[in-house]
């Protein structure tokens, strides 16, 4: 069986109490969760600025070593050049004289260093000196 209400019983409406009902606060507040973009922004450029500022100073500063390395090297090659040619002039006498003991045996053998530019038999007094 179901419930029905009595139908001899006059009809109620549900009403508001009097004043109305309270109001209800729909507006939703949310936390402040950190920086603002045009903050976040400015920070962003803030950095990139700082970047590009530190790189050129290690540039200058690089160039600057090398203009300073270039220049020691500039100063001190002819002593390095000094070094090799008489390396150069050790070695071609340590030849000279191992052909002169490889080639004893040989009759008219001449032991002379050859030029390797022009083809022509260069005199040893004129290069070991």
């Amino acid at each position: 069986m179901s419930v029905r209400p009595d139908p001899r019983l006059p009809y109620v409406q549900d009403m508001p109490p009097p004043g109305g009902f309270r109001k209800i606060d729909v507006s939703r507040k949310f936390p402040v969760r950190g920086l603002k973009g045009y903050q976040i922004w400015g920070a962003a450029v803030a950095v990139v600025a700082y970047g590009f500022w530190t790189v050129s100073l290690t540039s200058h500063q690089r160039a600057e070593q090398k203009l300073e390395d270039r220049r020691i090297r500039y100063i001190i090659s002819p002593l390095l050049q000094a070094e090799a040619d008489l390396e150069y002039m050790q070695r071609a006498k340590d030849r000279l004289k191992k052909e002169k003991e490889t080639m004893k045996n040989v009759d008219g053998w001449n032991v002379q260093i050859r030029d390797p530019n022009s083809g022509d038999i260069m005199s040893r007094n004129k290069t070991l000196r």
